[in-house]
Order: C-alpha cells, then structure tokens, then sequence
C-alpha cells in the first residue's frame, strides 16, 4: 500500500494506537535471525514519513540494530470502546493498527525540539517517582526512514479503510 497516499490516516490511527496502549513494539532480528520484540513509548512521527525514538532503556535493540538496521513497528489501537463498537457492529470505524517498516539510523543525541515533544507526552507524570526513574534524561534517539506499511486486517470488519 502507498505509504504517502495513506499518511494522514497511518498518523491518526499511530496517534490513536500509542494513546491507548502507551507504546508501540519494534521488531528485529538477531545475528542469528532470531527475532526480537521491544517495546518503546517514545516514538514519534514526523511529517516526511520518518519516525524517530528515544533509546535509553533498550539493551538488545541496539545490538540487533547494529546487525541488521531493519525494523516493524506494531501499533494496535487498544481502546476497548473502538473494539467493543466494531464487535457490535461487525465493523470498525478506524484502523485498529497498523505495520510500519522501515530502517533505522545511528543512535545520535537528541535535539531540544525532540527533547520538548517527550516532556510533553510524559508530563501528566512528572509528579511520580517513576518519572524521575524512566523519564528524566532521555538523551538519545535513532531516526527510522519509513518504506511501507501494512494495515491490521480483519476480514470485511476493515474494508474500505484505506486507499
């Protein structure tokens, strides 16, 4: 499916995916072919159809990257309200998620712009003692260049929801 005829639907239901679940999960592969699945809470989409993530926790992602620097991105709208209406229904309003692939860059330092959207994802939280713990300096990013998607498919219930 066309990446850039779908943009501002894939960003709606990223958006509405990472709202109800708090991350999204990134897979790779090891150097033996093993797959690997981490899930991230920084990631953002950026206009160009490039993403980018913050990496401070991750062990094996880095690893995995430096072997082979292709990832997926899952994404699931978890809302129990988008389900349970699809259910009733027989058929969703909106995407219930989707598959981004793409390449990853270097890990490189994040900038003040990049620094400012995390700050103001996580804020509600900065009261928390876990704030201080995951949150409070998140420094490094790698940058994911887009090249395809793939829509969650449910037989008949998706149809029509995208070009």
């Amino acid at each position: 499916m066309d990446l850039e005829a779908n943009w501002s639907q894939i960003r709606a239901t990223f958006e509405a995916s990472l709202a109800s679940s708090l991350h999204c999960a990134i897979a790779t592969t090891d150097a033996d072919g093993n797959p690997h699945v981490t899930p991230i809470g920084h990631i953002f989409l950026r206009d160009d159809r490039t993403a980018y993530y913050f990496e401070e926790h991750a062990r094996k992602l880095p690893q995995n990257l430096a072997h082979n620097p292709r990832v997926c991105l899952l994404l699931v709208n978890s809302s129990r309200w988008l389900w349970a209406t699809a259910l009733y229904r027989g058929r969703f309003a909106n995407p219930p998620g989707l598959r981004l692939m793409g390449v990853a860059s270097d890990r490189r330092l994040a900038t003040e712009q990049e620094k400012a959207a995390y700050k103001a994802r996580v804020r509600r939280f900065r009261r928390l003692k876990g704030y201080a713990l995951i949150w409070k300096d998140l420094n490094h990013v790698r940058d994911i260049q887009l090249r395809s998607f793939e829509p969650i498919v449910y037989p008949t219930m998706t149809d029509g929801l995208w070009i």
